[in-house]
């Protein structure tokens, strides 16, 4: 005869009300845990305060996230509104777990959640929760009501708009010019590269020919004109307006107006110096090429002397000497004109063959080369949209000896074929010299990799026009249609060049100087993003403006030198 043994489970009962139960780590039943106070855990908000939510008082916006300082719409009683509650509390979203686990909660899990109404003007949000909670191995469950305090805290859109009725100075940037893109990049760059200029920049606006940039005070918008004035030469006028007055207590709100109007030239313009012009030089009644832009203007002649080094058929032309004989200097052609060229043949002039006669190549590669950046030399060019069509060359005197080799892609201005308008041919009439040779060939820059980079700065303007010719009209009428397309435009030139500048107008942060090029900092739209991108491609296909920006810095760096023994002196 077999015995059958059976395995029970032997049952305690609960330590504090005496109920036979089965044994877990607490000795505890269900009833006797459930009096654990989860309530306080639930209700319990950062620091041990109550649960905060903000709202703006004049958009009505709830803050998302405090950290990015994210405001939102959210209609209430909806489940975005439920997130954003459950999100505000610290023992569910697990920032503070310390306390919970102090309690000998293991875990917590929202089972059910829904709104108790409550009156629209008593500043509240209430909820009630059904909670899971895991305490000592065993579940149980609690249904809980959650208060939410409303408190007002104004968004960054509302902050800056209220900020701007503030502002007591006022920099009108402007360059009068067609296509015063190209002028106010260097400024841009500038502007982007130095953090302590937009430390006090209230807000920014994008005008037909510039920017304007408000400012709490004249000081602080005068140090900001001093940096620009450094950057490109310009002239600054200053005026100032009556807003109100107290004739009682003898004050008054005055506020100014900085108009920097910059010089009209860019950097691979061609410019017709006329015989009056004074200043210029040997250049007066010349053709010329505009080399660089900074505080002056370097110019070299079109026609270069062979018998001359480049230093001597060079000047500098100052913002004052141009604004006093404005007239006496006219835009011939812009860099829009520019077409590409391929060089055939490069032959340095005698003087600077005889001087590297030694050296194993005349390219210059930088500094460390040891050879100068410019030098003159014979360059036989042709058409590149002449290749397989015919066999026509051109002879030309250039500044880029030193720059170019047989082989490499050039932009230059095909003065043989180009049409000129009746002001172009009025101005070599009148303003040039009978002595002055006019060259069929005036070669600009050499190509970096062989690409154009007109194609780079240009590819923006092709998306957009593909964008529009994709884009369905809209059913409303076409008056209102027109001026949102002109406000969504204008907001976006405002949030590109905000970006370019490193300032981030959704936000209203600064960003760090490092960060706009490194892609560091908090996170961004995307159109601000690709116009990044496309801002810092642009800038590394072009040496130029990079050489541009560093003596612009080292020439901000001399003069802070400069201001710093003067002070040590005094």
């Amino acid at each position: 005869m077999t015995s059958t043994s059976r395995l029970t489970t032997s049952m305690i009962p609960c330590c504090t009300c005496g109920t036979i139960i089965a044994p877990n780590s607490s000795n505890q039943c269900a009833s006797c845990l459930a009096t654990v106070d989860i309530a306080s855990l639930i209700r319990r908000g950062p620091g041990g305060c109550d649960l905060i939510v903000h709202q703006c008082r004049k958009c009505r916006r709830y803050e998302r996230d405090s950290n990015n300082k994210k405001f939102i719409y959210i209609e209430p009683e909806s489940p975005e509104m439920m997130a954003l509650l459950l999100k505000q509390i610290p023992a569910l979203s697990g920032k503070s777990t310390q306390y919970v686990k102090r309690a000998g909660v293991q875990a917590l899990q929202v089972l059910d959640s829904m709104f108790i109404w409550t009156e629209p003007n008593s500043m509240r949000q209430r909820l009630m929760l059904t909670i899971k909670a895991d305490i000592n191995d065993v579940s149980i469950q609690q249904r809980i009501k959650v208060e939410f305090i409303v408190k007002w805290k104004e968004c960054l859109d509302c902050t800056k708009e209220a900020r701007q009725s503030t502002w007591s100075a006022i920099v009108q940037l402007r360059q009068k010019r067609d296509d015063s893109r190209k002028g106010l990049l260097i400024l841009e760059l500038a502007i982007a590269r130095n953090a302590l200029m937009r430390k006090h920049i209230l807000s920014v606006q994008t005008k037909k020919a510039g920017f304007d940039f408000y400012f709490p005070s004249l000081d602080k918008a005068r140090h900001f004109t001093q940096y620009l004035s450094k950057v490109a030469p310009m002239r600054i006028k200053t005026t100032q307006s009556l807003v109100s007055e107290d004739k009682t207590n003898n004050t008054a709100n005055i506020r100014h107006t900085l108009a920097c109007e910059m010089v009209p030239l860019c950097r691979d313009d061609l410019v017709v110096i006329g015989k009056q012009a004074k200043g210029a030089g040997k250049l007066t009644g010349k053709l010329c090429l505009v080399l660089r832009v900074s505080s002056a203007v370097r110019l070299i002649t079109v026609s270069p002397s062979r018998e001359l080094d480049v230093a001597s058929q060079c000047t500098e032309l100052h913002s004052d000497t141009y604004w006093r004989g404005e007239s006496s200097y006219r835009l011939f052609l812009s860099s829009r004109r520019l077409v590409r060229f391929v060089v055939l043949d490069v032959e340095l002039c005698d003087d600077e063959r005889d001087r590297y006669n030694s050296a194993d190549s005349h390219v210059y590669e930088g500094p460390q080369s040891g050879v100068s950046k410019y030098a003159l030399a014979d360059v036989e060019v042709a058409r590149e949209t002449d290749f397989g069509v015919n066999d026509e060359t051109f002879m030309c005197v250039t500044h880029l000896g030193h720059l170019l080799s047989p082989g490499d892609v050039v932009l230059g201005y095909d003065l043989a074929s180009t049409v000129l308008s009746s002001e172009a041919e009025w101005s070599i009439e009148n303003d040039v010299t009978s002595n002055f040779v006019m060259p069929d060939i005036v070669l600009v820059k050499k190509i970096k990799g062989g690409q154009d980079q007109s194609k780079v700065e240009g590819g923006g303007d092709n998306e957009e026009l593909k964008h529009k010719k994709g884009k369905a009209k809209s059913s409303g009428s076409k008056k209102r249609d027109r001026r949102m397309k002109k406000e969504e435009k204008k907001q976006q030139k405002l949030a590109e060049a905000a970006a370019r500048m490193g300032l981030d107008t959704d936000k209203d942060v600064y960003f760090d100087e490092d960060a706009f090029f490194d892609g560091e900092g908090d996170p961004i739209s995307e159109a601000v993003q690709k116009e990044n991108e496309k801002f810092k491609k642009e800038v590394d296909m072009d040496e130029d403006l990079a050489d541009d920006l560093a003596i612009v810095e080292a020439e901000l760096a001399e003069q802070a030198f400069s201001d710093n023994e003067d002070d040590e002196t005094h």
